[in-house]
């Protein structure tokens, strides 16, 4: 294995043990909240109101920002050294705090005007859509927070800095839950908790980064510097990166909305689902998004168009050689693994058969989500983040008109279906139009590769549905030691498996996996200096 390689998976090994403890946060605080509060009318609300700032995220903050920030943030680190590129990052933080705090405060005054629109299928209900206006206005200073996060994640990453920027969620998680447990009691209704613990943990989420931001030598200062030519580049690439990466968020609120239509419970299901699938989607897919792209923004910058086609290659073989198995397992163990986070307390096994069909249609999209976060890094790494644009309106009117067409014969699970295809749609023509900037020696083979990895996952899904099978009951599983001794039973089953075929058939990133393993190399090495930067 090539020593780029190994630097490759290295840093996205410590990217994916720090996500790997955000998401078991994640779902633990997932799990709080369906034993306190079910998959009810106010879950519906609490998932409907924390949208709204969540699809703004996405538009101004973690997605849309790394894309126009860290290809330009890179290129000054390696050309111009540290204080210069830190005179950008003080000019990002600027003018998010000013631009975001006035959307902010719009978006508080003006939430019962447009909330209305957005979860009309609450207007039968006045008490779930009063508790959804109050619940915007509460989270929307999230917004604000998240993208300060989300300017320090882009530039530790820069600066070889994974692991802290990767379990700052974790902080958010912790805060929510202990919000949950010791202070709901105090809200009328309850699930209100929620809106505060939001904010107070957005606060853990981007202060958790600060010490590791100070030690690299940064110091903010005030600067407005909108003519500066980095940061005007930045501004010029961040409204269409925003349209761009805000596809999924588009389709999630499309669902959201569509949702309200239908029968209560059915934006509780779909959430749940989603958190679920989002476990492997972050430890793996965004994982490896997030390390690719300053390693591919570094090449472009340096002239190198066949690394970073080779790169790209490399990054998409292992979302399929990671994620295909993941999706497979979702699918045949569903029950079991919804069963053992969520069913307790308010959540009962009809509400588990109703989250497991919502994730089997999300896990049918699951590579393909990870791999449009990829393969959209190759245009970003080029400062083209108009191409990104123009393919996510195919990939957004795709899932609108299929989640309009599901929706009654599949109610909810039909729009998490019709999410799925969009994502197939999205990535197809990323992947198409990737080769025009950096071409891969082989076009076809990455589809030739999915096909094969397609059987052995096949084959590992299957064997954890039948092993799940042999312990299902009627009415679940019997309660948690037993939920948690299925879905070991299942993942082992499924795992094994899928090592098996990879090794009977040679697969390749199974070798280099256990390599990497075998060598003890995700120990983190020292972060790259100026000096490295610039060789």
């Amino acid at each position: 294995m090539s020593t780029e390689k190994t630097s490759f998976l290295k840093s996205t090994g410590r990217f994916s043990i720090a996500t790997v403890i955000s998401r078991i946060t994640g779902l633990l605080r997932e799990t709080t909240l369906a034993g306190l509060f079910g998959a009810g009318g106010g879950m519906d609300a609490f998932v409907a109101a924390f949208r709204i700032p969540n699809l703004l995220r996405d538009l101004f903050a973690e997605g849309a920002l790394s894309a126009a920030y860290v290809p330009i943030f890179t290129d000054k680190l390696k050309k111009e050294g540290r204080e210069r590129a830190f005179e950008v990052t003080s000019a990002i933080f600027s003018i998010l705090i000013l631009v975001l705090g006035i959307i902010v405060l719009l978006g508080i005054i003006l939430a019962p005007y447009y909330v209305k629109y957005y979860v009309s299928g609450f207007s039968n209900d006045p008490a779930k859509m009063r508790l959804t206006v109050i619940m915007t206005q509460i989270m929307f200073p999230f917004l604000l927070l998240v993208a300060v996060a989300a300017a320090c994640m882009g530039t530790l990453n820069s600066l070889g800095r994974f692991g802290i920027p990767a379990v700052a969620p974790a902080a958010f998680n912790i805060i929510t839950i202990i919000m949950a447990l010791l202070f709901s009691q105090y809200f009328d209704p309850p699930i209100m908790v929620l809106g505060i613990g939001v904010i107070v943990g957005g606060l853990g989420q981007f202060g958790i980064q600060i010490p590791q931001l100070i030690r690299a030598g940064y110091k903010f200062h005030f600067r407005l510097a909108f003519k500066d030519e980095a940061v005007s580049r930045i501004l010029r690439l961040l409204l269409p990166a925003a349209l761009g990466v805000a596809a999924w968020q588009v389709n999630v609120v499309v669902g959201t909305i569509i949702a309200s239509y239908l029968e209560t419970g059915s934006i509780a299901n779909l959430y749940y689902a989603l958190r679920l699938m989002h476990f492997p989607l972050g430890v793996f897919g965004i994982a490896l998004a997030s390390v690719s792209l300053p390693h591919l923004s570094a090449l472009v910058s340096g002239g190198d168009l066949k690394g970073a086609g080779e790169a790209q290659r490399y990054s998409s073989r292992m979302v399929i050689f990671l994620l295909l198995p993941s999706a497979a397992y979702l699918i045949g163990a569903a029950e079991a693994i919804v069963a053992l986070a969520y069913q307790r307390g308010q959540f009962a096994w009809t509400d588990t058969i109703n989250v497991a069909l919502a994730l089997r249609a999300y896990a049918i999209g699951l590579v393909f989500f990870g791999l449009v976060r990829v393969t959209a890094q190759v245009f970003y790494a080029f400062k083209d983040t108009a191409t990104p644009v123009k393919i996510s309106l195919a990939a957004v009117a795709t899932n609108i008109a299929l989640s309009l067409l599901l929706m009654r014969p599949l109610s909810f699970a039909g729009l998490a279906l019709a999410t799925s295809a969009s994502a197939i749609v999205n990535f197809s023509f990323l992947y198409f139009f990737s080769h025009r900037k950096a071409p891969a020696p082989d076009r076809l083979g990455l589809l030739r590769y999915a096909v094969n990895m397609a059987l052995a996952a096949g084959l590992a899904g299957l064997g954890a549905f039948g092993a799940m099978r042999l312990f299902q009951e009627p009415d679940g599983f019997g309660g948690l030691g037993r939920s948690l001794a299925v879905v070991i039973v299942t993942f082992v089953v499924s795992a094994a498996i899928y090592i098996v075929v990879c090794l009977l058939t040679g697969v390749e990133e199974l070798r280099q996996v256990f390599k990497l393993f075998s060598r003890k190399s995700l120990s983190s090495p020292p972060a790259p200096t100026d000096r490295t930067l610039q060789q």
